[in-house]
């Protein structure tokens, strides 16, 4: 599909925004500097083969730990980010100084990757939400790890849908933890997407 490069700007910068303010907070959370960044965005239907191959070319096809929020409202869809396994285990070591043995670990896992989701999750969603003139409705984020295939498709509503991936780079007292955010849309609600941003250009906004 053909997207108009202005509107992967757009897009860019919104999420460049919100985790730029999720680093903020997880700054404060554990008192240490912390640095996140989205170099990259990529937008294309779920159903093309581009999108299966980048989000294995970019997660692989080892088990992948992911948090998870659904959405509906002017848009419906769901917003994840996904870490690889090992990295994400380096990621609570680095956030929490604990390290123990692997059943401590996983529950530490879980615990400390549904608090950074939420607070990506939350910022990003929260700069999207200039585009829009009413309040989502937001599910109990979730929490799982899998391999890549397995987690992306139940995510997936209809082939039609609109599939955003953007590498999300975290340095944290100088080590860096790559991930990436999945934001998964229906037709309907990227086109929505689509129009907002054109309109607010036209409008100099």
């Amino acid at each position: 599909m053909n997207i108009p490069e202005e509107v992967i700007d757009a897009v860019r910068e919104l999420i460049t925004i919100g985790v730029g303010r999720s680093g903020g907070m997880l700054s404060r959370l554990i008192n240490a500097h912390v640095t996140l960044t989205v170099p990259e965005v990529q937008i294309s239907d779920v159903a093309s083969e581009n999108y299966m191959s980048t989000a294995l070319h970019r997660l692989g096809t080892e088990d992948t730990s992911y948090v998870t929020l659904k959405f509906s409202g002017e848009l419906t869809g769901s917003f994840s980010l996904m870490i690889p396994y090992v990295s994400a285990l380096n990621l609570v070591v680095i956030l929490t100084e604990e390290e123990g043995s692997p059943d401590e670990m996983d529950a530490l896992r879980v615990e400390t990757l549904l608090e950074v989701g939420n607070i990506i999750i939350s910022a990003v969603m929260s700069s999207v939400s200039i585009l829009l003139t009413k309040r989502l409705i937001f599910e109990f984020p979730s929490y799982h790890s899998e391999k890549v295939l397995n987690l992306l498709n139940p995510l997936i509503l209809n082939q039609s849908d609109i599939g955003i991936i953007a590498r999300t780079h975290f340095t944290v007292q100088e080590k860096e933890i790559v991930g990436d955010i999945f934001i998964l849309l229906t037709q309907e609600s990227y086109h929505y997407i689509e129009n907002r941003i054109g309109t607010i250009m036209e409008r100099g906004l």
